[in-house]
């Protein structure tokens, strides 16, 4: 085999091994409802900023934030800061460990909230107005959808114990969607009304109770809802439905098995000009 052709076969190599890794792209502004969760050990001092996770977060009017205490101790989510006290916005009373609270419907402002059981513990939700104009709207009337133009981005490979990073593309603008992710018959992501200004939007499930497999893959659906500012009315095919699935990790496989691939290839032609050289 000529060095021209091993060449060529190793940019093939390449150019496989660089679409087998590459990365899934941005994610939205932000989502009409979001989840906060409590550090793990938060209930002493030394997680600061990040006690709550994420620290901060931003939804749109109307919007709801679910405190998820998976810590070991008892916290509370109280609107407002350890130096002022509460704000009277919302208030969880003590929240067990493994359950969770939602806060009502938001309007516009940013909210500091706190834990009255531990200050240390501080966090932001920021509610923002969404922008209506004329031009917005025509666009949005105007804007079509199929199933193709829905894409779920999750990634595989993920093991007992651990969340998955799910990611949704829309083509258009102001998207509302519902997303569900379910694995072994159990429900590890189930949140509705998401909207995203560039429909774009990112999402994690809860920790997995098994080793993700062929057996059991995750399955993801994202259900269109419509373009629109949320409260107006919805525009385009509602109801369209996207789905995924997440197996093992495959890439080291693939790698493998194209390098086993290549190596039988030079050996098999190697072979062939040997057999046609004249012996001596």
């Amino acid at each position: 085999m000529n060095n021209k052709t091993v060449s060529s076969l190793f940019v093939l190599f390449a150019i496989v091994s660089i679409g087998m890794t590459a990365a899934p792209g941005a994610f939205a502004e932000h989502s009409m409802n979001a989840t906060v969760e409590n550090a793990e050990g938060s209930s002493t001092p030394g997680c600061e900023p990040d006690c709550f996770i994420p620290a901060t977060v931003t939804i749109g009017v109307g919007g709801m934030v679910t405190f998820a205490n998976n810590d070991a101790a008892a916290h509370t989510s109280t609107a407002g800061s350890p130096a002022d006290g509460p704000s009277g916005a919302w208030d969880s009373s003590l929240v067990m460990s493994g359950q969770s609270y939602t806060t009502g419907a938001l309007d516009a402002g940013e909210y500091p909230y706190f834990c009255m059981v531990h200050p240390w513990m501080v966090g932001m939700v920021i509610v923002e107005e969404e922008s209506h104009d004329d031009h917005g709207d025509a666009e949005m009337e105007m804007q079509t959808l199929t199933a193709a133009d829905i894409s779920i981005d999750i990634a595989d490979g993920a093991k007992a114990g651990e969340k998955v990073a799910i990611g949704v593309t829309i083509n258009g603008e102001h998207v509302n969607y519902d997303i569900v992710a379910t694995h072994g018959g159990e429900t590890i992501l189930d949140e509705s009304g998401n909207h995203s200004h560039t429909g774009e939007g990112s999402h994690t499930t809860s920790a997995l109770s098994a080793d993700a497999s062929d057996d059991l893959p995750i399955d993801v659906t994202v259900t269109f809802q419509g373009f629109g500012f949320p409260g107006d009315e919805m525009t385009g095919p509602i109801g369209l439905t996207s789905n995924a699935q997440a197996v093992p990790e495959f890439g080291t496989i693939a790698a493998l098995i194209l390098v086993v691939a290549i190596a039988s290839i030079i050996a098999v032609s190697a072979k062939s000009r040997l057999s046609l050289m004249p012996r001596i």
